[in-house]
């Protein structure tokens, strides 16, 4: 197959402008990932406030001077099921924001490679393989 330079020079446009798009739409999207990671991140810290609280709620009760009355420890059960759960969703969201690191790393490598594709394919054009010679 034989591209003349004016298909080559069409070809070309629009292969740069395809890399590029797909360079800005992963720029756009890194970014936006990064918005949802400022919310869980504001999320985490205060799940971790409240978990914070409740630890030293439940230190205060073990150290109460009715630390061994009935009521006391199931004040301190409840607390710490409270607890438990916030320190589940903590690690959920952690994982979230791990996954969410990553896709942006991941993105933000595509931008590099679609714009370094996009001035690769400034200065390229189609050669022909040379025949060789029949016999």
């Amino acid at each position: 197959m034989t591209f003349t330079p004016i298909q080559q020079d069409k070809h070309r446009k629009a292969f740069i402008d395809e890399c590029r798009q797909k360079a800005w739409g992963a720029a756009c999207h890194a970014e936006w990932i990064g918005k949802q990671i400022d919310g869980l991140s504001s999320e985490y810290e205060r799940l971790g406030a409240q978990q914070q609280a409740i630890a030293d709620e439940i230190k205060t009760l073990k150290g109460a001077i009715d630390s061994h009355t009935k009521d006391n420890r199931e004040k301190r059960k409840e607390l710490q099921e409270k607890r438990d759960a916030l320190m589940k969703g903590m690690a959920a969201i952690s994982a979230n924001l791990k996954r969410g690191h990553q896709a942006m790393q991941e993105l933000y490598a595509a931008v590099e490679s679609g714009m370094a594709l996009a001035g690769h394919a400034e200065g390229w054009s189609w050669k022909e393989a040379q025949q060789a010679p029949q016999p």
